[in-house]
């Protein structure tokens, strides 16, 4: 079975579990702006991983899923700045299933793991709650400030050794 792991990447965290992918089911792993990835026919398994943005994948990655990996048996794994085992995990697992299956993919295994939080993007809602004052959608809590925190370490050994658990045998 010809094999490829398949990522979109912001800040690291998903091409480093994509590699540990692509090590443990014995492929490359490549962005999906890499020239090699334009055309998957030759591909019997395609892991697809993305980090989540805006309640799903980047836009171009998304649009890329949709135009590129149909029909394909695929594993998903997916980062997040969130707890994996919340309700916004939970939720970003089921996008991730859905835009896949409207392909007629058919998905094999599943990963998903707490990411670093780009640095701009906490700047960006740091700025955005302190113009918005009382007022704020997202206020800067020392909860949520926490969980920035913990989500820096990520993804971390343990995710690392988990993401080739989730894929072994393929």
């Amino acid at each position: 079975m010809k094999k490829i792991v398949v990522y979109s990447s912001l800040t690291g965290n998903t091409r480093k579990v994509g590699e540990a992918i692509a090590k443990e089911i014995g492929c490359k792993a490549v962005s999906f702006e890499d020239e090699c990835v334009k055309d998957l026919s030759e591909f019997d398994f395609v892991a697809v991983g993305f980090y989540v943005d805006k309640g799903g994948p980047d836009a171009h990655f998304k649009r890329y899923i949709k135009e590129k990996i149909k029909n394909k048996n695929v594993g998903l794994f997916i980062t997040l700045g969130a707890e994996p085992e919340g309700e916004h995990g939970i939720k970003m697992l089921e996008v991730g299933r859905e835009i896949l299956e409207q392909n007629g993919n058919k998905i094999l295994r599943e990963f998903i793991c707490q990411g670093a939080i780009d640095p701009k993007l906490i700047e960006q809602m740091r700025e955005m709650a302190a113009k918005a004052g009382d007022k704020a959608l997202h206020p800067i809590t020392p909860e949520r400030e926490a969980r920035w925190a913990a989500a820096a370490s990520h993804p971390d050994e343990n995710d690392i050794a988990n993401a080739k658990a989730a894929f072994r045998g393929i």
